[in-house]
């Protein structure tokens, strides 16, 4: 049988024939899945709302008016506190859990948010910045490997795909929670969206611990009957295993089996064979490539980038950023919609190239507009029109994608570290945009566009060149995309390794047999 056929035996066999909100142990999963489903609503409601509050005058006032290398130090904070979570996120994820780091993030934001809402200077909202960057570098290593872990496998491509859309969310609540603000006389203007940051934290603390944990966690820490009553009742709704139940434990304790003969224990794991080192590449690029495309210019300096173009007036500003954040949201969730229909490869190699004719199009633009005398309203208005056509492409891939995506690249092993790479990079690429970008801006203007347009085309041979296509294989199934046939054989012998009893090895070849004459 052919990878692809692999591929539709699994979905044949895990949909189910209704619609999963009228199956109510589906309708009960997705429902608990909302929790930390939200998680990256905090990045997106923090980037916008700093976005905001530069915008107003108290807050201006209150700081006394940062700008170049101090207003990169308060962007990157927030950063740098997520890097400091790095050595403990992932280690705190594989051994204790996936459910007990997000209720630590959650104390952590919820603390930051508090100190930040209630600064009397700018290092006290510059150490609330920081726990909310150490809360959220928790909160994405652990809420992204639950969600994929937990989900029902149809379902999976979808929901991870929409899960980092709402960084939007957060973003546009951010973007309009500070419109709401901006007119107030007092340092409420900017005191109230600080504390609102908290608001999801809230949520997610409260009910963390009624989501089940990660049955793939579970099974590689020796408690296969808890997983299996966990995909009991929230996979199949029954109480004893069925064949879909069976085939999922058979097929997760395989994989995990596989990834621990080759000693899949740390980070050097990433370097010992060709697959590894093939994963971290994708994994650590991906995370400099939607940081380093554009896209942080506008996302932490929207309003440098506005007044460059003569665009001064604080409302105007503000309304610009709220609709943006509506048009990105909208882009974004219409794209994760079609993860599965276009595949991985056609949506990031769209949305690079869409990018990098956009950007081109942006910088001759803001050239232009610049070399005229007091600048020209209609250069203006084109070079916003570039900024929401580049966050379309942007949001065809490179939001929805790469959660999605890693999920499927990174084995159960290597998953939380994996993770932990990627936004290591992210906030390496972050930290260097967060300090560079408003000094450069101030220096070069326009010229700085350049380098991000030559950047876009070092990402496009990138994707090309070394990303594979995942699309139509469970999270076990993907090893051999990198692994070849050895993971394979090994992860797809469940006949005779992975069911415990020959009348589940029967059942099994059932369903491929249903399969093959589909």
């Amino acid at each position: 049988m052919s990878s692809n056929e692999v591929g539709e035996l699994r979905l044949l066999k895990l949909c189910t024939q209704e619609s999963w909100w009228r199956v109510p142990h589906l309708l009960r999963l997705n429902l608990l899945l909302l929790i930390p489903f939200f998680a990256s609503y905090v990045g997106g409601f923090d980037g916008s709302m700093l976005n905001g509050i530069q915008t107003v005058q108290q807050w201006q006032e209150d700081f006394e008016h940062p700008s170049g290398s101090l207003l990169g130090l308060l962007v990157n904070m927030q950063m740098i506190g997520g890097v400091v979570s790095l050595p403990l996120a992932p280690f705190a994820a594989d051994t204790y859990g996936r459910r007990p780091p997000i209720l630590l993030a959650s104390i952590i934001i919820i603390t930051g948010a508090t100190i930040q809402a209630a600064a009397q200077n700018f290092g006290m909202f510059i150490a609330g910045r920081f726990f909310i960057g150490l809360g959220g570098g928790f909160l994405a290593t652990a809420a992204a490997p639950l969600l994929g872990e937990l989900a029902y496998p149809s379902h999976r491509p979808i929901f991870t795909a929409i899960y980092n859309t709402q960084w939007y969310a957060g973003a546009i609540v951010a973007a309009w929670a500070t419109y709401g603000t901006f007119r107030m006389p007092n340092s409420w203007s900017w005191r109230i969206p600080s504390l609102l940051q908290a608001l999801v934290s809230v949520f997610q603390g409260l009910l963390i611990y009624l989501v089940p944990e990660s049955p793939r966690w579970l099974i590689a820490n020796g408690r296969t009957d808890e997983a299996t009553r966990i995909l009991c009742k929230y996979h199949s709704g029954t109480q004893e295993p069925d064949e879909l139940v069976r085939l999922q434990i058979a097929e997760i304790t395989s994989a995990i089996e596989f990834e621990r003969s080759l000693e899949s224990s740390s980070y050097l794991q990433f370097l010992r064979t060709k697959g590894n080192r093939h994963r971290l590449f994708v994994v650590a690029i991906f995370g400099f490539i939607i940081q380093w495309c554009g896209n942080q210019l506008i996302s932490s300096y929207l309003a440098l980038v506005l007044r460059d173009i003569g665009i001064t007036d604080l409302e105007t500003q503000n309304l610009i950023n709220g609709g943006l954040q509506l048009f990105n949201f909208a882009v974004a969730s219409a794209s994760a919609t079609l993860v599965d229909r276009l595949g991985r490869r056609f949506l990031l190699l769209t949305s690079t190239i869409g990018m990098l004719c956009a950007f081109t199009i942006w910088t001759g633009l803001a050239a232009r507009n610049q070399q005229l005398e007091n600048g020209q309203k209609s250069l203006g208005v084109g070079v916003v029109v570039m900024v929401f056509m580049f966050f379309a492409f942007y949001n065809f891939a490179m939001n929805p994608l790469p959660i999605a995506y890693l999920l499927e690249v990174l084995p159960y092993s290597l998953r939380a570290k994996g993770l932990t790479v990627f936004n290591l990079a992210q906030y390496c690429s972050g930290i260097f945009n967060g300090f560079v970008n408003p000094v450069a801006l101030e220096a070069l203007s326009w010229k700085y566009y350049i380098v991000f347009v030559c950047a876009l085309v070092l990402w496009l041979a990138v994707i090309y060149f070394t990303f594979p296509e995942t699309r139509g294989l469970t999270l076990e199934e993907v090893s051999m995309v990198f692994d070849g046939k050895k993971a394979l054989e090994t992860t797809y012998d469940i006949k005779a390794e992975g069911l415990a009893h020959e009348e589940d090895a029967g059942q099994v070849t059932k369903v491929e047999k249903q399969a093959q004459e589909t």
